[in-house]
């Protein structure tokens, strides 16, 4: 039987997943049915944010009588995405929860608009580069919340599921025809380590059409480039500090060479395949 671990971080992973073993087998809302100390990869006013956000899409979706499953509460270098698919994985919602301004007095470190703007472009990217042969994206559309705001979404963002206005700039949709390319050359090769596992392979004609560059990038502060805590995945710590990658697949993350002992019969039938 397969396990799908769906505190899973890893962006590719998860739709991937979607697609072979179906969207309700992924769908994290359950990890937020829950009390917070079950949840050992986020702090308290992060699961609380996001469990606020979730709450406001399903009564969204029960008054329209629609079906919408969050798949993603956090991945990459995480600023507090929330993705939320519809059935078809073809439209994608993305809530950023933002922490509070760092008062620095840096102003693009907290252009939230910017920075949605961006990550939908990148989601967008990495949709295009997954689905590009069937099932394409329609579009991404996404906005943000801070805590200033209470984590209360704009109404505008699920009132109509049109474009905005160019003047809404907290709403951002973004489609095949309108997206900016923003993956860089590093993130496309770890994206294939993870195809590479199922046997897919991506044209190089595709690798074209969503690599962008590192001047596409918002400024923002060093504290939001910090990387997301990783999960061991033998003893299953989380750690905001670098683990240890596995240096065949590097793929899976281990908190030092005993647990990676310890993990080995089980991975290496994975990671040989790779």
């Amino acid at each position: 039987m397969m396990m799908v671990n769906t505190s899973g971080t890893c962006a590719t992973t998860k739709l991937t997943q979607c697609r072979s073993f179906g969207i309700s087998m992924n769908d994290v809302g359950g990890k937020f049915a829950r009390d917070p100390e079950h949840a050992t990869d986020l702090g308290l006013d992060d699961f609380l944010a996001r469990k606020d956000v979730i709450r406001q899409v399903e009564q969204w979706a029960e008054t329209t009588r629609t079906e919408w499953a969050p798949i993603l509460y956090l991945y990459e270098r995480d600023w507090g995405h929330l993705v939320f698919t519809d059935m078809t994985l073809t439209r994608f919602l993305l809530v950023m929860v933002f922490p509070e301004a760092c008062g620095c007095g840096n102003f693009s470190h907290h252009d939230y608009d910017a920075l949605t703007k961006y990550q939908g472009d990148r989601f967008m990217s990495l949709l295009k580069y997954l689905h590009h042969a069937e099932a394409k994206p329609q579009w991404v559309r996404g906005t943000y919340v801070t805590k200033a705001n209470g984590f209360a979404l704009d109404p505008r963002f699920l009132e109509s599921l049109a474009p905005p206005p160019e003047t809404t700039r907290n709403i951002v949709h973004i489609t095949p025809a309108t997206f900016v390319p923003s993956l860089l050359s590093n993130e496309l090769d770890s994206i294939d380590a993870v195809l590479k596992q199922g046997g897919t392979r991506v044209p190089k004609t595709v690798r074209y059409q969503v690599l962008g560059n590192k001047a596409a990038r918002p400024d923002v502060s060093a504290v939001w480039k910090s990387k997301n805590p990783r999960q061991c995945a033998q003893c299953g710590a989380v750690s905001t500090k670098d683990l240890m990658l596995c240096g065949r697949c590097r793929l899976i993350h281990y908190c030092d060479r005993e647990c990676q002992r310890l993990a080995w019969p089980l991975h290496k039938l994975v990671c040989k395949k790779t």
